[in-house]
């Protein structure tokens, strides 16, 4: 019983909504990520003077999610920005979505469910989410109906996109994963690995079964090595060096089925890479959408 609550305890503090006002908080200049964090804010100055709209869609269980819409003029191309786990979306995705908008994209930058503007209780890390990135598609579809959409996703939103790729979207060309959750089920392991130590491995099996009570699946169905040996898109999988993820992204690379390119950005952590090494960043990204 102990274990259990325990479990509890862990997955609403994990999963449950939480204010997203410190991610890419402006930091000291002595801090390592000041240039970062300078970019993002200024990115974010930027992108606010330009022409927008609020969309709003209903999830299949009930909950409004919103997405804020940058046009391009006369464009039927658009990104999908999907940010990550416990992340401010509009700060996450300012900088990427002007890079995309010098290429003519539209950019959609939804925020998930249980972020900031959008409704919902728990964060599923792809479980609910991939029926929402759906609902996105078909909401840009209805606007361009022969258009063209990427998805482009970092962390767990890269994991969404991943999880999705086995699925029939309308009109969805390439996905973007940049450092990407591979495994729902090892996160929760690790998580609770990390924060019970001795003994987590009874509280992992209460926080897998309450997973599941609550999203309707397995976390260790949530895998990209399962998902992305059926996708239906090209993908691009990037990583920062300090990450140690060349070899997991090579494996994926080597089972999908479709053209995938693995680009390991040099001296990057996880989160920094389109700022530190852009060029290769940016390159890499137009490389695969003239597939």
């Amino acid at each position: 019983m102990f274990e259990k609550n325990k479990a509890n305890i862990m997955f609403n503090k994990f999963l449950g909504r939480s204010s997203i006002e410190g991610a890419y908080a402006r930091v000291d200049e002595s801090d390592s990520w000041y240039d970062t964090i300078n970019t993002v804010h200024s990115s974010l100055e930027q992108i606010k003077k330009l022409p927008s709209e609020l969309f709003e869609i209903s999830s299949a269980d009930g909950y409004k999610l919103k997405a804020i819409y940058y046009p391009c003029d006369s464009s039927n191309k658009t990104i999908i920005f999907i940010h990550g786990y416990k992340s401010h979306a509009e700060r996450e995705s300012a900088f990427p979505a002007l890079f995309y908008r010098s290429l003519g994209y539209n950019v959609l930058i939804p925020y998930q469910r249980a972020h900031g503007i959008s409704e919902g209780k728990y964060i599923s890390f792809g479980a609910l989410e991939r029926s929402d990135l759906r609902l996105w598609v078909d909401k840009v579809n209805s606007l361009y109906s022969d258009g063209s959409i990427v998805i482009h996703g970092f962390s767990m939103g890269a994991g969404i996109a991943l999880f999705s790729c086995n699925m029939e979207m309308k009109n969805v060309n390439h996905i973007i994963a940049d450092a990407p959750c591979v495994s729902i089920a090892d996160v929760l392991k690790s998580v609770c690995k990390n924060t019970f130590k001795k003994g987590y491995e009874k509280v992992e099996k209460h926080a897998t079964e309450r997973f599941i009570r609550e999203f309707g699946i397995s976390p260790s169905e949530l895998d990209a090595t399962k998902t992305v040996r059926e996708s239906k898109y090209p993908i691009l999988f990037t990583a920062g060096s300090t990450e140690n993820m060349e070899s997991a992204l090579a494996e994926l690379s080597n089972i999908c089925p479709t053209p995938s390119r693995v680009v390991i950005l040099d001296g990057c952590e996880h989160g920094n890479g389109m700022y530190k090494q852009t060029e290769a960043y940016q390159s890499a990204i137009v490389e695969i959408l003239k597939q």
